[in-house]
C-alpha cells in the first residue's frame, strides 16, 4: 500500500486508533506509530501527530512509501480454496503456517495469497495481502481475504460490527458435560505482550464464547464453539478458564506434550470446493513432516449476518486430526450450523 485515502465514520477517537481500525492486520500498534511518525498520515491535509483527534467526515490520507518499503515477498505455495470470486476468497489454512508475515521473513499465508493474487498487493504488500483477520499459527481452518480494497474495507466494517460469526471445533482436556456461554473480558496479562487472561475489574475486551460438547473420550471432550466477538487467543483463553484448555495449546494449556501423548499426525492434503477454474484453482496444501506447532483448534465454518459473505462457508473436515478420531473411534461427520 503506497498510498491510501479515508472518510472518517462513527464515533470521534485518537488516529492511531482509528488507522489501527481501518487498516487492519498489517498495521499493529508500533507500526501505525512509526507511520504517523514519519508524517505519512495527514487529516484534513495537515500532518498528523498520534494525538490527533479524527471525527465524522474527517478525510485522512495515508501514504506509507517511505515507511513500509520492505515488501511481503509473494510466494508460491499450495492453498486450499474453499470460496473465490472476483472479490474475496475463501482459504483453508493448515496449521503450524502463520496468517502474516512477521519480522523474521518466514513463510506465511499472505505471502501464499500475494503470489496467486497479486492484485492483493493495492491492499497491504507488506504483511497481509488481502487478510481480513487472521488465524493463530497453530490454529487450522477458514481465513477470508479480500481482493480490492474497496470489498477489504466492507468487510472489516462487518467483522467490526459483529455480523460474521465464526464456528470453531476444538478439542479439549477434561469432560464437558454440558453447554454453556462464557462472558469474560480479556486482558494482556502484566509484563507479557504475548499472553492474554482472564479480568473482571472493568479492564480489557469484552469477549462472548459459545460451546457445547459432540463427543467425549477418557478425559477429552470433542467441542463446537461459536465466537460472538473477536478477541485475540479468546477461544483459548476461555476455555482454560473453564478448566478445559486446547489439547496440544503450548501456551494456555497445562502441558506442552499433550497432544503428542494423543496421536498428533503430519498434515494431510485437504480436498476443498473450487468456484473458479483459474485464480482460483485449488491445490492442497503439501504434508507438514512431523505434525508439531499445532494445537487442536479449528475455524470450521464462518457466515455473514448481512450478505457480505455468499453464504455459509464450511470447511471439510481436518485431515490431520484424523488420526487421533480414528483412535478415540469418534466420527468425522461435521457439526450443522449453530
Amino acid at each position: 500500500m503506497a498510498s491510501m485515502r479515508l472518510t472518517v465514520v462513527g464515533g470521534a477517537r485518537r488516529i492511531d486508533r482509528f488507522l489501527r481500525d481501518e487498516l487492519g492486520a498489517g498495521f499493529g500498534r508500533r507500526a501505525v506509530a512509526a507511520l504517523i511518525g514519519a508524517g505519512g498520515v495527514r487529516v484534513n491535509g495537515r500532518v498528523a501527530v498520534k494525538s490527533t483527534l479524527v471525527a465524522i467526515g474527517d478525510d485522512v490520507t495515508v501514504d506509507a512509501s517511505g515507511e513500509r518499503s520492505a515488501a511481503l515477498q509473494p510466494l508460491p505455495m499450495p492453498l486450499a480454496v474453499v470460496y473465490c470470486d472476483e472479490q474475496l476468497v475463501v482459504v483453508d489454512k493448515p496449521p503450524a503456517l502463520p496468517s502474516i508475515a512477521g519480522p523474521s521473513g518466514t513463510a506465511s499465508l499472505a505471502a501464499g495469497l500475494l503470489h496467486r493474487f497479486p492484485e492483493m498487493a493495492a491492499i497491504d504488500p507488506a504483511r497481509a495481502a488481502g487478510l481480513v483477520h487472521r488465524l493463530d499459527t497453530d490454529t487450522s481452518g477458514l481465513l477470508v481475504a479480500a481482493r480490492t480494497p474497496a470489498v477489504y474495507r466492507r468487510l472489516r466494517d462487518a467483522f467490526a460490527a459483529k455480523t460474521i460469526m465464526k464456528e470453531y471445533l476444538a478439542i479439549v482436556r477434561g469432560r464437558v458435560a454440558t453447554g454453556g456461554v462464557v462472558t469474560a473480558a480479556l486482558a494482556r496479562r502484566p509484563r507479557s505482550r504475548t499472553r492474554l487472561v482472564v479480568v473482571d475489574d472493568g479492564r480489557g475486551w469484552h469477549a462472548v464464547t459459545e460451546y457445547r460438547p459432540l463427543a467425549s473420550a477418557g478425559e477429552l471432550t470433542l467441542v463446537h464453539l461459536r465466537m460472538r466477538t473477536g478477541v485475540t487467543h479468546q477461544l483459548r483463553v476461555h476455555m482454560a478458564h473453564l478448566g478445559h484448555p486446547v489439547l496440544g495449546d503450548r501456551r494456555y494449556g497445562r502441558s506442552s506434550s499433550a497432544a503428542s501423548t494423543h496421536g498428533r499426525a503430519d498434515v494431510a492434503a485437504t480436498d476443498a470446493v473450487n468456484a473458479d477454474p483459474a485464480a482460483c484453482a485449488n491445490v492442497a496444501p503439501a504434508a507438514n513432516a512431523g505434525g508439531a506447532g499445532w494445537h487442536y483448534l479449528h475455524a470450521l465454518r464462518i457466515e455473514a449476518a448481512e450478505g457480505e459473505l455468499p453464504r455459509a462457508i464450511t470447511t471439510p473436515f481436518p485431515a490431520h486430526w484424523r488420526p487421533l478420531f480414528e483412535r478415540l473411534g469418534w466420527p468425522t461427520d461435521l457439526p450443522e450450523r449453530w
